[in-house]
């Protein structure tokens, strides 16, 4: 049997509750659990360290670089990091004060030898290139400087506790790129990136000491941010538990400030409560952080990865300040889950129709979407012999729309008579979703939600399952959007 591990996206990067993440940490050291610890860039509800950081970087772009501003914005950095220190360390701050001190003297040097580079020399630090300042001596990452950051104080924030015998240490990313050919596959760069990043937290283990992870990797210039997804700490979090599980038995928990998944957003519901999601499949939790804007901040979709889910770990989302129940993501569905688990919505949505007898001909529907395609992105999509409609968002104007129109007229030879031979479109509309474990054996589950709308005097427009029988989509007028939300949950939840 394998000794259990835990791998914890720390909550700690919000200075507000840096003091409380270490409690979590020692209550299972305590118990002998081994663990190791994802962090991210520091910040607070008015101060984004990230965002601070990058804004340097737009300074240096510039033609003409204003070396006082710069030098302004460092400076405004680094004393929000001092104050955090004079807030939560109860003691030997004067250590911790000064490696800060001298990171940003580090950064402070890298910045100037950068400006003393011939213009020609210079990369001019952008998100393509990773947001690097090129020297003489050495690269340095601006994004990565706020996390390497992050971690080292939390790392001797660990070691500064009342616990005298809990000890942490950085893992540090230095030369981990060299191990990733930019030519591999994405599936072989996650999981060597696991490998790499497993073995570093393993040396430090075998010290007996707590790893804390930094979630940004440096040097990749964008292209792994392409290949593996927007690389946020949640996802950090995953690829340095999936090779861990090939040693351990390895839990992942995800420390929010959210209480556990709910089944709906509670500033929706008229009455009721919403329900806590206590335990889900992977695959229905990923259907329901692929639904754009639904559960992103809560969990992101690179969590649940391929990889992770044949590792078989098991994962725990929750806010360990405000309880001790979470949400469990596995491979096991809920046996007592009986119905609808999640609903979301989306509105300020157009509806696009289009109907012609060429529809059924080779490669038709393939040259409607190629002229949306120049446009926006197609979400739902409804077909019949003769007709297509499909959903977009309504971001774009009416001269926009018409133009879609007219190009889908002229390629298809549509002449307008708005009974068989049409193109239309409709805004203001809205996308109701539907997400359970056990849609495909429950046969009355599309009569249920049909009757409780009808019931309600909301006409259903549009409706698609979807094949992994996961979700139902209804798409309704967008001033009928509450109402949808709150009728649904009435009836399942």
């Amino acid at each position: 049997m394998k000794e259990v591990f835990k791998v914890k996206k720390w909550w700690g990067e919000n200075a507000a509750e840096l003091e409380k993440s270490p409690n979590n940490i020692v209550a299972d050291f305590r118990n002998g659990t081994k663990q190791a610890v994802v962090v991210s860039a520091i910040r607070w509800p008015e101060f984004n360290t990230t965002d601070k950081l990058i804004s340097i970087w737009k300074l240096l772009s510039k033609d003409e670089i204003d070396i006082e501003k710069v030098k302004s914005k460092l400076k405004e950095i680094k004393d929000f990091h001092l104050s955090i220190v004079d807030e939560k360390f109860k003691w030997d701050r004067l250590k911790v004060k000064n490696l800060i001190k001298y990171r940003f003297e580090e950064l402070s040097i890298s910045i100037l030898e950068y400006l003393e580079i011939d213009e020609n020399e210079r990369i001019i630090p952008s998100k393509e290139n990773d947001y690097l300042i090129n020297t003489k001596s050495a690269d340095i990452s601006i994004l990565w400087f706020g996390e390497i950051l992050s971690a080292e104080i939390q790392s001797a924030l660990l070691n500064n506790m009342w616990v005298d015998w809990l000890k942490s240490k950085t893992v540090d990313f230095k030369w981990i790129t060299e191990k990733v050919d930019l030519d591999w596959w994405e599936d072989i760069i996650f999981i060597q990136l696991a490998k790499e990043i497993s073995q570093r937290v393993i040396s430090i283990i075998e010290k007996n000491k707590i790893p804390v992870i930094p979630w940004y990797i440096p040097w990749f210039q964008n292209w792994i941010e392409n290949a593996i997804g927007r690389w946020y700490s949640d996802a950090t979090a995953s690829m340095s538990a999936v090779w861990l599980a090939k040693i351990f038995d390895v839990i992942l928990e995800i420390q929010k400030s959210v209480k556990w998944m709910l089944s709906v957003d509670p500033g929706l519901l008229d009455s009721g409560k919403p329900k806590l999601i206590q335990k889900i499949d992977y695959l229905t939790a990923k259907e329901i952080t692929g639904i754009r804007w639904a559960q992103a901040k809560l969990l992101h979709n690179q969590v649940l990865r391929r990889e992770l889910q044949e590792a078989g770990i098991v994962v725990h989302l929750f806010d360990p300040f405000k309880n001790t129940k979470w949400t469990i993501i596995s491979r096991e569905k809920d046996k007592n889950s009986s119905g609808v688990e999640f609903i979301w919505w989306r509105d300020n949505v157009t509806f696009f129709s289009v109907s012609s007898w060429k529809m059924s001909s080779k490669w038709v529907i393939a040259d409607v979407f190629s002229i949306v395609k120049e446009y926006c992105s197609v979400d739902i999509i409804s077909t019949s012999e003769t007709e297509i409609s499909f959903t977009i968002d309504s971001w774009l104007n009416t001269n926009r729309l018409e133009e879609i129109s007219t190009k889908i007229r002229n390629k298809l030879g549509i002449k307008e008579n708005w009974y068989e031979d049409f193109v239309k479109y409709e805004p203001f509309k809205a996308l109701v979703f539907c997400v359970w474990q056990n849609l495909s054996n429950n046969l009355w589950s599309l009569w249920r939600a049909a009757s409780a709308l009808s019931n309600a005097w909301i006409n259903i427009e549009m409706v698609s399952q979807w094949i992994m029988e996961r979700a139902m989509i209804f798409g309704i007028q967008g001033n009928k959007l509450k109402q949808a939300i709150n009728v649904l949950h009435d009836e399942f939840i």
